[in-house]
């Protein structure tokens, strides 16, 4: 009997493979098209001229070579988002530059991308002064001999990609972050670096990347530090010191690296999908830390909550070890390791209170928790452990002993597999747990450990060589970019349109009779080159698929598939490749079905795959609405506003409320310029009253990073930063 619809979908939690697609991460300061100004020097006294006498859009080579530097390499001029100032070699690695000086960036220098050099010179030679800002160092190598650091960080909006930092034989750090007074240098985004060989050095002050002091502590930074891999870095005990305040730090690999993470001064930064392999893992110290989606393989120690010697909230010197307070670590996978959970003695030691040790996933080594000193309100639930060492400190109440059902890939990452029982069990709510080591989103019905079973796109992975630092690829992998937008159809029954562009096999959309139609709309410009389709029981649907650019336009066809014959599975879904066409909308109209006699389509999911379009979006791309002026009954007048541009969430997830002043009649404009992918787009561009005004924008379909918004009146022009998360 050939099957009939019907309108409850099936349990059963369908697990398929996953692929590793690392999203496509582009130049921060790509030109946008305008006027630019190309030299080639041949000295270093010729490029310092060039440099000198450089404007916003230029571009300064230095010829292919071994040069001397005697003499600070100074660079005080400023470019512009859309046209920096380039200074580069030849070709990557083919300048390098020894002798006893480097590159110096002093204020005002601002939007230079330094690019493509080996830095053999003198160490501490590669600064970059307080009041610098939207600079980039992009495809270095830095191997500068000496003791001193490599390359010192100060100011804001910099970036710091695709380099290599080696052979750190004296004392030292690779990269050292400062600020300004009691304020730590701000939304820096360092990513893609490759971290290698810095044998161990007696003393302190020799971490590999020093990231603030304990006088810049309860200062903000909102920097991503992501995507970096580090091997073979001994320094001190600390590998990466964090001494700053709200952190991102994600997505990073650890491998035999005898010194440890460390959240050694500050608050309220995050730490989720990074790998920590053969390495003493993570110690955290301060308060309102979230931990999630971490990998722990054959550590020394996974995980090792501080037990504090100070109370910097009640006074404590904030060179103590602040005692840590309401910390999450959830949703952890640690495999193997000496020793899983640690609170180590310490005489005197305050311990640590409101720990939360929830839904993480411990398998093999030494007991699952080893605690010593004071532990007060702490909170375990929902873990599972399994061939460890006895649950340890672990109450019997906080965690399951039972086979997790997890198996290591090719790269040695250990997934869950079907029927694992951390499938859609986890307890509690963490609205905070946003993605899993794979980067792959967690929303609802959450799985334990570091792994979330999901059909997304997998867009992160631990890191090898040749993904990072001067020669590391960049992955131009599709991804589908339907997911999770918005969607409508022709009809439906209770199995809604969302079932379709979800991401889970176990739901779909319905509606009959057919012809029926469901279209997506993708939020912005995209270049699709791909769609696949996965039908409800494995149904040979005949359909076909449109596209168009604007709502008002018209639908032009990508896919003719009016005479399929192949039935659209779960594990072979219906795919059609196709060059690249721009579009916001797509619609699937599916007409017909083979060897099914009902008169229902029903698709599990409908995909869509391409990269964001290169041109710019408009403000219908970024789905804007806008609000009338502030009314007196609010009680704000223009001149009591502290700011004439905010917005807010800062950092920002999805959508966000910008806030902006026109203190006299005339004209304005607002933009958002998206500097990872080059676009910008016209939020306001009008005249306007004098007035307090706002504007809601829908940011998701933002890669993360940091963003620009610029408001112009007349002459005057303010610049705010965004970190989208």
């Amino acid at each position: 009997m050939k099957n009939q619809d019907t309108r409850e979908p099936s349990t059963n939690r369908t697990l398929s493979p996953k692929i590793v697609n690392v999203p496509l991460l582009f130049f921060l300061f790509i030109a946008l098209p305008g006027k630019t100004h190309g030299q080639t020097v041949t000295s270093l006294s010729a490029l310092q001229t060039a440099i000198n006498n450089a404007a916003a859009g230029s571009t300064i080579t230095l010829a292919n070579g071994t040069y001397t530097a005697s003499s600070d390499i100074v660079i005080t001029k400023t470019g512009t988002a859309s046209q920096p100032i380039t200074i580069q070699a030849q070709s990557i690695g083919g300048v390098t530059i020894g002798g006893t000086a480097g590159f110096a960036l002093n204020s005002p220098a601002a939007y230079i991308v330094i690019k493509g050099f080996r830095f053999t010179h003198s160490a501490s030679q590669a600064t970059m002064a307080s009041g610098t800002n939207h600079c980039r160092w992009t495809r270095n190598v830095f191997d500068t001999p000496g003791a001193g650091d490599y390359l010192l960080l100060n100011g804001n909006d910099h970036e710091v990609d695709y380099n290599t930092f080696q052979n750190k034989e004296d004392p030292g750090k690779f990269i050292i972050v400062r600020g300004s007074g009691s304020q730590i240098a701000q939304r820096l985004w360092i990513h893609h670096n490759y971290f290698f060989n810095q044998p161990a050095q007696s003393g302190n002050g020799n971490e590999t990347i020093q990231f603030g002091l304990s006088g810049y502590s309860l200062s903000n930074s909102n920097s991503i530090f992501e995507h970096n891999l580090f091997e073979q870095c001994a320094g001190e005990n600390e590998l990466l010191s964090v001494k700053a305040s709200q952190l991102t730090i994600r997505y990073n690999t650890i491998r035999n690296c005898p010194a440890q993470f460390t959240l050694r001064h500050g608050n309220r930064s995050v730490i989720y999908g990074n790998y920590f392999v053969n390495t003493p893992g993570l110690r955290i110290f301060g308060d309102d830390h979230i931990i999630f989606s971490n990998h722990y393989r054959d550590c020394s120690v996974a995980i090792v909550i501080g037990n504090g010697d100070g109370e910097v909230a009640d006074g404590a010197p904030l060179t103590s070890h602040d005692r840590p307070d309401r910390v999450l670590i959830v949703f952890n996978t640690l495999v193997n390791n000496t020793t899983n959970i640690q609170q180590p003695g310490r005489t005197s030691g305050l311990g640590s209170t409101y720990i939360t040790v929830a839904n993480n996933i411990i398998q093999g080594g030494g007991a699952a928790a080893s605690i010593a000193g004071p532990y007060t309100n702490p909170t375990w639930s929902g873990n599972i452990i399994w061939n460890t060492d006895g649950a340890g400190a672990m109450p019997s109440g906080g965690y399951s002993n039972v086979n997790p059902l997890i198996a290591p890939n090719a790269a040695g990452t250990y997934h869950l597999q079907s029927g694992s029982p951390a499938i859609g069990t986890a307890v509690g709510s963490y609205p905070n747990v946003t993605a899993d080591m794979d980067g792959q989103p967690r929303s609802s019905s959450l799985d334990k450990g570091a792994d979330e079973v999901s059909s997304s796109p997998v867009t992160a992975q631990i890191l090898s060589p040749s993904m990072v630092g001067q020669n590391g690829s960049v992955s131009t992998t599709l991804q589908n970019v339907a997911l999770n937008k918005t969607v409508t159809a022709s009809g439906s029954d209770t199995n809604l349109p969302t079932g379709a562009v979800d991401g889970d096999n176990t739901t779909r959309w319905s509606a009959q009779p057919m012809p029926q139609w469901l279209e997506v709309d993708l939020g912005g410009l995209y270049n699709i080159s791909k769609t696949e389709v996965i039908a409800y029981q494995d149904r040979v649907y005949q359909f076909n698929i449109e596209s168009k650019t604007t709502s008002a336009g018209s639908y032009t066809q990508i896919v003719n598939r009016s005479n399929n014959t192949t039935p659209a599975t779960i594990a072979a879904p219906v795919t059609d490749t196709f060059s690249p066409v721009a579009a916001r909308y797509v619609r699937i109209t599916v007409a017909s079905a083979t060897d099914y006699t009902g008169t229902w389509a029903s698709l599990l999911e409908f995909r869509i795959f391409g990269i964001s379009a290169s041109a710019g979006q408009n403000a219908e791309d970024l789905r804007i609405t806008s609000k009338a002026p502030i009314t007196d009954a609010e009680n704000i007048s223009i001149e009591e506003s502290d700011s004439m541009l905010e917005a807010y969430p800062n950092p920002v997830s999805k959508e966000i409320k910008i806030k902006y002043v026109v203190k006299k009649d005339g004209h304005v404009k607002l933009f958002l310029s998206d500097t990872i992918l080059s676009k910008s787009v016209s939020l306001v561009d009008e005249d306007k009253k004098a007035g307090i005004y706002y504007v809601v924008a829908d940011l998701s379909s933002l890669p993360a990073g940091i963003h620009t918004l610029k408001l112009m009146r007349g002459r005057d022009t303010t610049v705010l930063k965004l970190l989208k998360k």
